[in-house]
């Protein structure tokens, strides 16, 4: 086996606006905490190479995953299947996905962002080197909770389900410390709408800690399924949050560093890897209401005055609104296509799809496939909002029930119909699937 690894800075200019946290927010950059990187690491056997490229931003549009992938395939031969782009999902970081209103997106940034991804995939090939990988898994508590089932913050109350362990794989080539990937399921929202560092979260200060620690180490984060998982600290005034974030960093960084002196050996004898689209349903959305929210918006900002609350809802009312309408009237069916990727190395197999997962879908995966062996990994090769699970489409904002933000305010954020309520069992079914066909070969 041989393996290689590589960062490249991507840390947009100061000032750019942040993504997340809300809508219209303003919320522009004001300094830089710590640098955003694209992590790779690619695996090559008897010739056949795959590489995963991390990248710490909220998500990427399909459009930028894709170009990002193709650029990569050039310029390392290794077939665009075989590359897998994924991201972090910090809030801190600028505007890379298509979501109505959460941050403006600076478009000299995009621009040369493919290229920079691409770099690393690039890089991480021409490193490869002789190698061997170890893994371990480090049970956890107090990193998060379930934000929708049962938890809350600052360790009131984790809820259930959530990942109680960090898996962490170790690439070393004899003596030498290449660099490690951890794998877990967290939003990463230490800071909140009042926070204005650019920085990869308390995942990308733990690992960039540790590749300082390790000279010419990398040190990646996988996310997994986080859609309904928090950070245990999380939404608090920006000098309470730089205190959380430092603080969790440095617990995470523990983490590694156990994983790092536990990590045993695992034999990786071949690898590959698959991918394939997936046709998923929607739901229509009722026109006549789409208007009449429009409308009602229009009339809330011909008010002598509004709030700085009211004002960003009714401006996101009908940005959001007027897309969603314009796809009904272009006739566009509810139904989409996503794709799946599978990468295996040696036994491991790394499962990646574009939304936020909720943990119980990774869950249902995990005892679908093999424990231990299978890690479903979120944000890769495009975003499509969130994939929660079946429960949440009865939170419909009838009867008196409020909106599920995952399974309706999202679609309406990305202008998109909301998905079937089987998008979950969907998903789980054909993620196995892929799994069975890759591990059969």
């Amino acid at each position: 086996m041989r393996a290689g690894l590589s960062q490249v800075d991507i840390t947009p200019p100061v000032g750019v606006e942040l993504c997340g946290f809300g809508k219209f927010l303003r919320r522009r950059s004001n300094g830089i905490y710590d640098q955003l990187y694209a992590k790779g690491i690619a695996v090559e056997v008897d010739g056949c190479e795959v590489i995963i490229v991390s990248c710490d931003l909220i998500g990427l549009t399909k459009q930028l995953a894709d170009e990002a992938r193709s650029y990569a395939s050039e310029l390392t031969g290794v077939p665009v299947e075989a590359i897998m782009v994924c991201c972090t999902h910090t809030h801190s970081g600028p505007a890379t996905v298509d979501l109505i209103g959460w941050g403006e997106p600076d478009q000299r940034y995009l621009a040369r962002l493919p290229g920079r991804i691409a770099q690393a995939a690039s890089q991480a090939h021409k490193n490869l080197t002789e190698a061997r990988m170890s893994m371990a898994e480090v049970e956890i508590d107090g990193l998060s909770y379930n934000r929708v089932y049962g938890g809350k913050p600052h360790g009131q109350e984790v809820g259930a389900p959530l990942d109680r362990k960090v898996t962490i794989f170790k690439f070393s080539s004899g003596k030498k410390l290449l660099g490690l990937v951890s794998y877990f399921s967290v939003h990463p929202v230490v800071c909140c709408e009042e926070t204005f560092k650019i920085h990869g979260d308390f995942v990308g200060v733990a690992s960039n800690k540790i590749a300082g620690d390790y000279r010419d180490s990398v040190v990646i984060f996988l996310q997994g399924a986080c859609g309904d998982i928090n950070s245990i600290y999380c939404h608090k005034p920006e000098d309470v949050s730089l205190k959380n974030l430092e603080r969790l960093g440095m617990r995470y960084a523990q983490i590694l560093r156990q994983g790092l002196e536990e990590a045993r050996v695992v034999p990786v004898q071949s690898v590959e890897a698959k991918h394939y689209f997936v046709a998923l349903k929607q739901q229509l959305p009722d026109r006549d209401k789409l208007v009449q929210k429009i409308a009602e918006a229009k009339q809330n900002l011909r008010k002598d005055y509004l709030s700085e609350q009211e004002e960003q809802n009714a401006t996101f009312q009908i940005h959001a609104g007027t897309a969603v309408l314009q796809k009904l009237d272009k006739g566009e069916p509810p139904e989409t296509t996503v794709e799946l990727q599978a990468i295996r190395i040696g036994e491991m197999v790394f499962i990646g799809h574009p939304f936020e997962l909720f943990n119980a879908i990774k869950k249902t995966v995990e005892r679908n496939c093999h424990p231990g062996k299978v890690f479903v990994v979120g944000y890769a090769n495009g975003y499509r909002g969130y994939a929660p699970t079946e429960d949440q489409y009865a939170w419909d904002g009838k009867s008196g029930r409020a909106y599920s933000y995952a399974a309706y305010s999202v679609p309406f954020i990305r202008g998109d119909y909301p998905f079937h309520p089987a998008i979950g069992a969907t998903l789980a079914q054909a993620m196995t699937k892929l799994y069975y066909e890759l591990i059969s070969h």
